[in-house]
């Protein structure tokens, strides 16, 4: 299905020369430092969602609810410094970081989002491979 870009993904797109790497979708992966896939795509009510996958959830049970423990006592650390927070796919497979810029936002802010988002995701890459 080929979907219309978000206006904020297209701009980013063609300020960074990407413009070609728009996905039918509407979709936008950028690759930061040679080791980040980060994701913009559009989100409800006009909102632009910023993504990345940081890993497969332990099997549920004792080792699922210790993973969650941990991240959790960890997620609340970082909710005051950062605007993205962990998330768990719908299927319930992955721990995903997340960030939501909204629709309003000029270019310099979805660059900033982007910035932030990665030191964000440099700290939630190691914190998630050693939780329990």
């Amino acid at each position: 299905m080929n979907v219309p870009s978000h206006p904020l993904i297209a701009d980013y797109a063609a300020r960074h020369g990407m413009a070609d790497g728009v996905r039918a979708d509407g979709r936008l992966t950028v690759l930061i430092d040679d080791k980040y896939r980060v994701h913009l795509r559009g989100a409800r009510n006009g909102w632009l969602a910023i993504s990345a996958r940081l890993r497969t959830l332990p099997p549920a049970g004792l080792a699922r609810d210790r993973f969650f423990d941990e991240i959790g006592r960890q997620a609340a650390g970082m909710l005051s410094r950062y605007p993205s927070a962990c998330v768990v796919d719908p299927d319930e497979d992955a721990l995903w970081l997340q960030q939501m810029v909204r629709p309003d936002t000029e270019a310099a802010g979805v660059d900033e989002a982007v910035g932030r988002f990665a030191n964000a995701l440099s700290f939630w890459t190691g914190t998630a491979r050693r939780a329990a």
